[in-house]
């Protein structure tokens, strides 16, 4: 469904340029529309977006459409190696400045994808794009000492381009003081991104340019004066800027978090590894972690995956816990179904029809958005940031469910997924059962989730019911063979609880009221949320279907792949 939403808002006659957000609630029909950030950050994390989703599915619908789309993307690399927005203001007024300018939060997310795709296809022009862009970061950053930082003040005055760089440089080149600096009052949000996508691509191709850039950036980034509360501090004998502690864009930090863990796993750097940690620890106290709802919009979720993801797979912390948690609830339930249908075009009733605009759009809208991810947690809008993290999440803990080596798989997670090695079908939430089918492995390790009374577990190969053997939360399985079917069962707890949900700030404006809901969880699925998360959200209403004790089964064709890709 992914791919269809990057298909379904991406316009021909806007050049391939991708529509970046819209409204269910506000006329009838729902509209849609471009905005500045689509081409200068938003559509290269849709990009990104793509390339895992291919991976994992194997679809081939739209290919042609695609190529046009990336052929436009690449056709704005400079021969700077930087990203381009040259504006067309008669055709695309929203684009607002008449001069190309760089957008620097677009460069990391670009480098993201190119490396995405580098990977998922072989081409070495990927490779010759990456290094070109590093060549090209370096001209954007003003170095000092030890370390690097990229410039804030640019030549216009207005958010989004605040901070963009043009062909007459920067406006000043002062360092930043705090994290507020930047877009959306944020530094992070709009720079985060950066050293940790020179990082990986140091990893993957021993790029020596980019690894010295990203921990340039780095040391700057961890500097104590952008975390904790600058001016008021943090909790007494806690030093929270030690232990990545912040206050601020929630976006922003997570995406610095995860650059940082970059350059830490390239360097091999245990202090830095530690405070990334600290710093996913303190993230996951806003909101409602249990669920994986982090802020309102459908981005927060998908990041967090990711971070807890890697964390976990390189031994720093075990938060698989948490990802089954994040997945299983906010990071689906904000996705835009086609079961959602009723409701979004229930939202224009008796709504006033769109004033006419080159920059509303009104066709199919509610069809052209299933895959996407919602920008409110009452699902009456969408953004093309909201969109591509959503579809990442779901990439993250595809990824994340089932690794093998040498033999060996380990099951992280119990979702659908099918592998080279080991096909897994999963019947949990709806009962305590998964069955692997195995193909290559000679030895499983299957995470049991937390809550589970290890007594109660069962394991058969074939008829034939096998001992208990556990590392830690893991439920091993030897002597395994191709064509083994390996069932395992166990009860699923229900149980109800009470849970304060703090205010959230909303996109369209004001902050959610603090409520206390109640939950009803079977095992870590909320079947059931009282009152709902906003007033008329559909989130979380509709699944006492989980409650059953049989899961529903569908015939479909599976696709697997060997591809790992580093992300």
């Amino acid at each position: 469904m992914g791919l269809h939403y990057f298909d379904s808002v991406t316009d021909e006659k806007l050049d391939y340029e991708m529509y970046f957000g819209g409204d269910f609630d506000r006329n009838r029909p729902a509209t849609m529309y471009p905005h500045l950030t689509s081409l200068g950050a938003c559509q290269e994390k849709a990009l990104e977006a793509i390339a895992f989703e291919r991976l994992m599915s194997g679809s081939t619908a739209n290919l042609d459409r695609e190529a046009r789309m990336i052929d436009m993307l690449v056709s704005m690399l400079a021969d700077d190696g930087l990203l381009w927005i040259t504006p067309d203001l008669r055709r695309k007024p929203w684009q607002k400045i008449n001069e190309p300018f760089v957008m620097v939060h677009g460069q990391g997310r670009m480098m993201r994808a190119m490396i995405a795709w580098y990977q998922y296809t072989g081409d070495p022009a990927w490779r010759r794009r990456i290094d070109k862009m590093v060549e090209g970061i370096e001209k954007l950053v003003v170095h000092r000492d030890d370390y690097a930082y990229i410039p804030v003040h640019g030549f216009h005055d207005e958010e989004y381009l605040r901070s963009c760089y043009t062909h007459n440089g920067w406006k000043d080149t002062v360092e930043p003081t705090d994290e507020k600096f930047g877009e959306e009052g944020s530094l992070f949000n709009h720079q985060g991104h950066i050293p940790g996508a020179l990082a990986t691509w140091s990893v993957l191709t021993g790029n020596e340019r980019a690894l010295r850039l990203s921990g340039q950036l780095v040391r700057f980034y961890a500097r104590p004066k952008f975390w904790a509360d600058s001016k008021s501090g943090d909790y007494p004998f806690v030093n929270g800027a030690d232990h990545a502690h912040w206050q601020g864009h929630f976006h922003g930090h997570v995406n610095t978090l995860r650059a940082i863990l970059e350059y830490a796993l390239a360097t091999d750097d245990k202090r830095l590894m530690e405070f990334v940690r600290d710093g996913y620890e303190w993230s996951r106290q806003v909101g409602f972690a249990k669920i994986g709802y982090f802020d309102h919009q459908g981005c927060a979720t998908g990041r967090m995956i990711g971070l807890a993801t890697k964390l976990s797979y390189h031994g720093i912390g075990d938060y698989w816990e948490d990802v089954d948690q994040y997945i299983r609830n906010h990071g689906s339930e904000m996705q835009f179904v086609p079961e959602d249908k009723p409701f979004l075009y229930s939202l224009s009733e008796g709504k006033a029809p769109a004033k006419p605009s080159a920059q509303l759009v009104t066709d199919h809208v509610v069809d052209r958005v299933i895959g996407g991810f919602s920008g409110q947690a009452d699902k009456t809008a969408f953004f093309l940031c909201c969109g591509p993290h959503g579809n990442m999440g779901l990439f993250y803990a595809w990824d994340a469910t089932l690794r093998y080596e040498e033999g060996v798989v380990r099951v992280n997670l119990l979702l659908n997924r099918a592998s080279p090695w080991m096909d897994i079908d999963s019947h949990v939430p709806y009962e305590g059962k998964v069955v692997l089918r195995n193909k290559a492995a000679r030895e499983a390790f299957v995470r049991i989730p937390v809550g589970v009374d290890r007594r109660s577990v069962h394991c058969s190969i074939g008829q034939a019911e096998i001992p208990k053997l556990w590392f830690g939360n893991y439920f091993r399985v030897v002597g395994l063979r191709p064509n083994d079917v390996v069932t395992l069962t166990f009860p699923l707890k229900e149980t109800t609880g009470r849970w304060t949900i703090p205010g959230i700030p909303r996109v369209k404006g004001g902050t959610m009221e603090t409520r206390v809901h109640t939950c009803r969880f079977k095992g870590n699925t909320l079947v059931e949320l009282s009152p709902p998360l906003v007033d008329g959200s559909p989130l979380f209403q509709d699944r006492r279907r989980f409650l059953g004790g049989k899961a529903p089964m569908v015939k479909v064709s599976r696709f697997e792949t060997p591809r790992v890709l580093r992300w």
